[in-house]
């Protein structure tokens, strides 16, 4: 189990660095011919939307697994800690079942309109609406790992320590 939860963190790291730099080479490019040359691709922009696109629900389920969500724990900071595992569970449970009506919901989105094809680049939408159920099955995922983690002991996730967060507050990570 180790290695697979270890794998899964790995993979989408590096495909969040792959994505990030393709965006932000896309751009820099995009916008270089654009200003400089007046040159504009339809297709690059579509291409760089659905990497955002992607950046955003693949990160948000690394996200996840990470502890970088936004989390108001006021009342679960005083709990015991008997407590604090059960709130822990029931919102990892909440979590699992919105991503399971997005699963569906998106699946059903793919039947219904997946064939039709992209206007620039010609790509069947599908592809790129494939990346919604993906990513919610990553986030069903990690929270298990979760709900797992609360009665047995997991590997922490393998993320850099930045010291001070982004916004500079002491000890807020």
């Amino acid at each position: 189990m180790k290695k697979l939860i270890l794998g899964t963190d790995k993979f989408l790291s590096t495909l969040g660095i792959v994505l990030n730099a393709v965006l932000a080479s896309g751009v820099v490019i995009s916008v270089f011919l654009r200003y400089l040359f007046s040159i504009a691709f339809v297709e690059s922009e579509e291409l760089l939307t659905m990497v955002f696109v992607a950046t955003t629900f693949f990160g948000s389920a690394l996200g996840l697994r990470e502890g970088d969500h936004i989390a108001i724990t006021n009342f679960v900071d005083r709990a015991s800690k008997k407590k604090q595992r059960i709130f822990a569970i029931i919102c990892q449970v909440v979590i699992i079942f919105v991503s399971v009506v997005m699963i569906y919901y998106s699946m059903r989105m793919i039947a219904k309109v997946g064939k039709v094809p992209s206007p620039a680049t010609g790509i069947k939408r599908g592809w790129y609406y494939a990346i919604i159920p993906v990513s919610f099955v990553f986030t069903i995922f990690y929270s298990v790992v979760d709900i797992v983690g609360q009665f047995i002991s997991i590997p922490a996730p393998d993320k850099a320590d930045m010291g001070d967060s982004e916004l500079g507050f002491k000890g807020d990570k």
